[in-house]
């Protein structure tokens, strides 16, 4: 009966202590899922905007081309090139979209999902 006498004292003595530990072990676990969590969407939108890069090279790519069958024929024709404005101008957006997002989300900001799914 003295062992559960000293358990008990010991657990009165100790809880407090416990408690404590119990509430920081609780607070650093959501810490780290608000930051693995961060990290993820950082991550997510540093890969859409390498997307949309790959997309602008591709592109340039192209208008590169066509440039050089223009010269080929011996005159460059811009107004020939309008066809890639568009493209170019939603690739723009995408990116500073992207760019604003990522730096709400650094900024540890409310609304920090500015990348479209």
């Amino acid at each position: 009966m003295a062992d559960k006498n000293d358990l008990g004292r010991m657990m009165d003595k100790y809880k407090p202590m416990l408690k404590k530990f119990g509430n920081e072990m609780g607070e650093a676990a959501r810490k780290g899922e608000a930051n693995v969590s961060k990290m993820s969407k950082v991550l997510k939108l540093q890969l859409d905007m390498l997307g949309i890069a790959v997309q602008k090279e591709r592109l340039f790519y192209e208008i590169g081309k066509d440039v050089a069958a223009m010269l080929a024929e011996g005159e460059v024709d811009v107004s020939r090139l309008d066809k890639y404005k568009k493209a170019l101008q939603k690739m723009r957006r995408e990116d500073d979209k992207r760019k604003r997002a990522l730096t709400r989300v650094s900024a540890g900001g409310k609304k920090n999902s500015g990348a479209k799914q």
